[in-house]
């Protein structure tokens, strides 16, 4: 049975559009696990947060140090 032109090129079309979409979508991912994992985005976030976080980190290793 002969293949409809017309068909083929709305399966190609709908095979790049999908692409595109897939390429955005890694795109937006890889953004956002990048911002995710910076370190300096979280302290911006989270100032308080960080600032107690260090307090307590400092205060075990000035305990585990001086015994």
């Amino acid at each position: 049975m002969p293949e409809n032109p017309r068909d083929a090129e709305a399966i190609r079309a709908g095979i790049e559009r999908a692409r595109q979409e897939i390429e955005q979508s890694v795109n937006a991912l890889r953004a956002n696990v990048s911002d995710t994992l910076n370190w300096r985005s979280f302290v911006r976030r989270h100032p308080g947060a960080t600032f107690a976080g260090a307090m307590v980190v400092g205060l075990l290793i000035a305990r585990a140090t001086t015994r």
